[in-house]
């Protein structure tokens, strides 16, 4: 693997957390991981007094979860269940890629039924596409993402990649035990996360991450752009 910059779609804040342990791999390799979330999770409170201040308690989770894994993200700021994929949403995308330009782009498979789930998909997708075509050049110099993969949301397809995460697999319980406001819907609290991860950390067991391209052959390696 020789990128120097990926980018991560995500539709709500902790979407991406799945892939916390290739992420955290990638970064201590020198890669730049660059997480573009979609929309502010402004719906996903458990508790109607959260309300108010869900946006912001998420914002702040998603940055606890950077400084776990080395990451920093873009934050479109979309509403929570009001994505659309729209000529003016493209282009702020579009025009996303083309300024950081990155060697890979990873992001939700469509096997899913949560509408933000299913039109980052779309968008990410089309807009990886068109940034490499000589139009709307306002929006930066064209380009073509030489890789671009699925990390969830695929179903029971086979992977076409399986790559080893060992030593990075704790990574996940540590970000989702940032995720403080979600802990209700994940029926679990911080300390059992953090408790886990310490188990996970200790055992050190062989490890890996799934990635879809095509389902033709499993590989075991990114291939060099």
């Amino acid at each position: 693997m020789n990128f120097r910059r990926i980018m991560v779609f995500a539709a709500h804040p902790d979407d991406e957390l799945v892939m916390a342990p290739a992420m955290a791999r990638m970064a201590s390799l020198g890669v730049e991981v660059v997480i573009a979330l979609m929309t502010d999770g402004c719906e996903g409170y458990p508790d109607p007094s959260l309300r108010d201040t869900i946006v912001e308690l998420r914002r702040q989770e998603a940055a606890a979860a950077d400084e776990v894994m080395g990451t920093r993200r873009i934050s479109f700021g979309y509403p929570d269940m009001g994505l659309v994929n729209d000529k003016a949403t493209f282009l702020r995308v579009l025009e996303a890629i083309r300024a950081e330009r990155p060697d890979a782009i990873f992001t939700q498979g469509n096997v899913d039924n949560h509408r933000d789930h299913l039109t980052t998909h779309d968008l990410s997708l089309e807009a990886a596409w068109q940034a490499g075509q000589p139009v709307s050049t306002a929006l930066g110099e064209p380009w073509r993402t030489p890789q671009v993969w699925y990390y969830k949301n695929m179903g029971a397809r086979p992977p076409d990649l399986v790559w080893d995460v060992t030593g990075f697999a704790h990574v996940r319980q540590l970000t989702l035990a940032t995720q403080v406001s979600q802990h209700v819907l994940f029926g679990r609290d911080r300390q059992s996360f953090l408790d886990e991860a310490e188990s996970i950390k200790a055992a050190n067991a062989p490890a890996s991450q799934s990635f879809w391209v095509t389902g033709k052959t499993a590989l075991r390696e990114f291939p060099e752009v």
